[in-house]
């Protein structure tokens, strides 16, 4: 092919190296479309369920609990907190608070997200975990954590609680891994508290972690490398005619 007194050549090489780059970007790029969909679909279902009422853990069936608004009777086990490590809010490093809730008329255990808490100068200077009131009742959205991209150790609790220090550390919640601290009585999925109640930590619950229009700008970063591919793999292959 001959374009404006040049030729086009290239090499069996330049040719799959070009295609394999450019077959891989658009791959990502339609991968991150998918996301985006799936978010939006996950949102969608979130914020519908936000405009129900809250309803009694006896109305709501195990395969349709997911972002349910949920009122449960019982009261926290403030002696076994845990504390999700590696949690950002807003720019700044902190963590989670979870507490175990007894249920009412029930052995099973619901650990309940009580909201977002910053670390202080130093993670051995941790502030005293504030004790919630649940006298009459906590309301709030139901989810099942996700595991985390990448997980840095195991999720199970490695020290004991004691008096001056009711609380560990772990990485991400792990219903599985946890078990074995709880006496195989944890429920599947963790409470968010609802955040109209009254508390001490910073609660603003989302689906998900990245919104549905950052996977579609990083979709279309994907097609715009396929399309730069394109273009220099041309410019690189054209030879002038002697």
């Amino acid at each position: 092919m001959i374009l404006s007194g040049r030729r086009f050549r290239a090499s069996w090489w330049a040719v799959a190296g070009t295609a394999a780059g450019i077959s891989l970007f658009i791959a990502l790029g339609l991968w991150q479309l998918d996301r985006a969909s799936f978010k939006e679909e996950i949102e969608g279902r979130f914020q519908q369920r936000l405009t129900e009422p809250y309803r009694p853990l006896q109305a709501v069936e195990d395969q349709d609990i997911e972002y349910r608004k949920l009122w449960l009777e019982g009261r926290y086990d403030n002696m076994r907190n845990l504390l999700v490590d590696n949690q950002v809010h807003r720019g700044r490093a902190g963590y989670y608070v979870l507490t175990p809730f007894l249920l009412q008329d029930s052995d099973r255990v619901l650990l309940v997200n009580r909201g977002w808490a910053a670390w202080g100068e130093s993670r051995d200077d941790l502030p005293p975990i504030a004790t919630p009131d649940s006298a009459e009742g906590i309301a709030g959205i139901a989810y099942f954590p996700s595991e985390p991209a990448l997980q840095m150790g195991g999720g199970a609790v490695s020290g004991r609680w004691t008096q001056a220090a009711p609380y560990q550390l772990i990485p991400h919640i792990d219903i599985d891994a946890l078990q074995a601290s709880f006496d195989g009585r944890l429920l599947p999925w963790v409470l968010w508290l609802a955040a109209e109640r009254p508390g001490y930590y910073v609660r603003d619950w989302q689906p998900v972690w990245m919104r549905p229009e950052k996977s579609r700008a990083y979709a279309t970063q994907w097609f715009a490398f396929a399309l730069v591919a394109l273009v220099l793999f041309v410019i690189m292959n054209l030879r002038k005619i002697e």
